[in-house]
């Protein structure tokens, strides 16, 4: 057989090799737009916000120690665009209520809207949120959203909020322990799992501080 033969059988079989190549990594494309294609997407809002009415403080007693929320491998929601929630930035529909908000004798810790894909079981990944304005107390914890037959949202935070100094004595007396031995500050948590309807405003309450969500469906 000639060299030329050779060479150009050498060819063929380089540009079926590559030909192959091609191929697999088109339909691995494929399926991973198909997955992800059946993983249903969602613009989720939240408000966090603080509750300044002091009576809170004193209605029940307050454990010293909490389960801090488990923030690990939880995606933040300024990522953009990655795996495996595909987090992407949207405009804000609440901006009026997070006004009356603020107004009413409560004060906005946290506003953040996004999309992200909502898998359907409760092994989905969590967004990590923590509080983006420049007042107000420590917020940090997670939020994680699935879809079921129903769409499903867990929160998971914790505020560090310091002790107001007119309820100071009254509070470490509800504690039972004296003032002098009351810390700067005290921690509270919110563990709460709803099933949420799409469209609709979801209110968590908690007498220091509340939640509001919504989510609906991307197209």
């Amino acid at each position: 057989m000639s060299n030329k033969i050779v060479s150009t059988f050498k060819r063929l079989s380089i540009l079926k090799n590559q030909l192959a190549v091609a191929i697999l990594f088109a339909n691995l494309a494929l399926f991973t737009s198909q997955a992800q294609a059946q993983v249903p997407s969602y613009k989720i809002e939240v408000i966090v916000f603080e509750n300044l009415n002091l009576k809170g403080w004193t209605e029940e007693h307050w454990p010293d120690q909490i389960e801090l929320p488990s923030t690990e491998n939880s995606t933040s929601i300024f990522t953009r665009n990655q795996k495996p929630l595909w987090i992407n930035r949207r405009n804000q529909s609440l901006v009026g209520t997070e006004a009356k908000l603020n107004k009413r004798g409560y004060r906005v810790i946290f506003h953040q809207a996004w999309s992200q894909l909502a898998y359907a079981n409760k092994k989905a990944p969590t967004v990590l949120i923590e509080n983006d304005q420049k007042r107000g107390a420590n917020l940090i914890g997670t939020v994680r959203l699935y879809k079921t037959r129903f769409a499903h949202v867990d929160f998971d935070l914790e505020l560090e909020r310091r002790i107001p100094s007119k309820i100071l004595e009254k509070f470490a007396q509800n504690q039972g322990i004296s003032a002098g031995e009351a810390p700067t500050h005290w921690r509270f948590n919110i563990k709460e799992s709803r099933k949420i309807k799409p469209g609709e405003l979801h209110y968590i309450d908690h007498p220091l501080f509340g939640v509001l969500v919504k989510i609906t469906p991307n197209k």
